[in-house]
């Protein structure tokens, strides 16, 4: 019995310097890899980097794990990822050998872990991005990442490369990002909205492209080929019903921000707050940093949990808070003025946007 395990301890060790080795071998044959991390528009940058560098003639291969986790080839072909389990960080290995099959001389992956030392592992053992990205700094995952914004962002700072590049929005977190990337021989590039890239994850994708030699004309011609993600932000007028899509926003301050962009002077809100039960940082962010800011005639909780979300939110001081088991429910709402979906996408929410967009409820 010693002998066989002593047998498969060799074999097991011998598979992983194997792996390794194939890796960096794969990882070798692209001429960058970018590594994109952040907490909120990490799925809509990676595509925009997609669509500037692949109408630049790159061959470019893409993994996203947003709304639904994809991967977009070479050929410019979108395809879903199917998992018989939970997401696994060495997903990116069978990405990065597809890539490699594909003979793609782009590779860009969007980070997968929450966890600062997973997130260290993906960067230093698995994909060793040249060019990475921290879009922002925002709250969420705090159980994880740290309570304050500058543990979040110390937690970020475990996929800055080593003597590579690092861009990002983030103004507020550049001096800290901008520590982290010296100490590691890396240059910390800040990407800031202009005439030609008007907002933060466009900012991203003009430097990388700029970095590259893209020019301003080519940058604007090549964004129009950005394929957006399903359940990205976006405003439905279903009969008397307006309802804005914030579901994959995520983080209290960009829902806000969003937010600010679509809703009316002096227009009502009512708020549906999708809740999930891994989820109960972000129940407890929005409680405390979302919905004392916003004035909302109405909060509708959906999802799990519901009585426990509605709690939290009453003492946090919500007047007007319902929970509603049936997410159908809010389709036939006839509210004055705007309403909004936030939170989480996963669940009824993915169902509500489903069907917003021209699916059937009973499919």
């Amino acid at each position: 019995m010693l002998y066989l395990a002593l047998l498969l301890t060799i074999g097991y060790v011998g598979y992983l310097v194997w792996e390794k080795r194939t890796n960096d071998k794969r990882l070798a044959s692209f001429q960058w890899v970018i590594h994109v991390n952040g907490i909120r528009g990490k799925t809509s940058v990676c595509r925009l980097i997609d669509a500037v560098l692949r109408g630049a003639g790159y061959r470019v291969f893409t993994k996203t794990t947003g709304t639904d986790a994809a991967y977009i080839d070479t050929r410019g072909q979108e395809h879903p990822i199917r998992r018989l389990g939970p997401a696994n960080i060495r997903e990116q290995l069978s990405m990065i050998r597809r890539a490699s099959r594909e003979q793609a001389q782009v590779l860009i992956l969007e980070c997968m872990a929450v966890d600062p030392v997973l997130q260290d592992v993906a960067q230093s053992k698995i994909v060793k991005g040249q060019l990475n990205v921290i879009t922002n700094v925002r709250y969420d995952h705090t159980f994880v990442m740290g309570e304050t914004l500058e543990e979040i962002a110390d937690s970020l700072s475990a996929t800055i490369p080593r003597n590579g590049l690092l861009f990002t929005a983030d103004e507020g977190a550049f001096a800290r990002l901008k520590e982290r990337c010296d100490s590691r021989g890396t240059q910390a590039v800040l990407c800031r909205p202009n005439a030609v890239a008007t907002n933060e994850n466009l900012a991203i994708a003009y430097e990388i492209g700029k970095y590259l030699g893209i020019s301003d004309a080519d940058f604007q011609k090549h964004i129009q080929g950005y394929q957006e993600d399903f359940g990205a932000n976006k405003l439905y007028v279903r009969g008397e019903l307006r309802f804005l899509n914030l579901f994959s926003v995520n983080d209290p301050q960009s829902t806000q921000n969003v937010l600010a962009h679509y809703q009316k002077e002096g227009e009502a809100l009512t708020v549906v707050f999708n809740n999930r039960m891994d989820r109960p940082d972000r129940l407890v962010l929005f409680a405390r940093r979302f919905f004392p800011q916003v004035p909302c005639r109405k909060i509708i909780v959906i999802g799990e949990n519901r009585g426990l979300a509605v709690r939290v939110l009453k003492r946090c001081g919500a007047a007007q808070v319902e929970a509603r088991r049936d997410w159908r429910s809010i389709l036939e709402l006839a509210e004055d003025g705007l309403v909004v979906g936030v939170g989480n996408i996963k669940g009824p929410a993915y169902e509500i946007v489903r069907c917003l967009e021209g699916g059937t409820e009973n499919e």
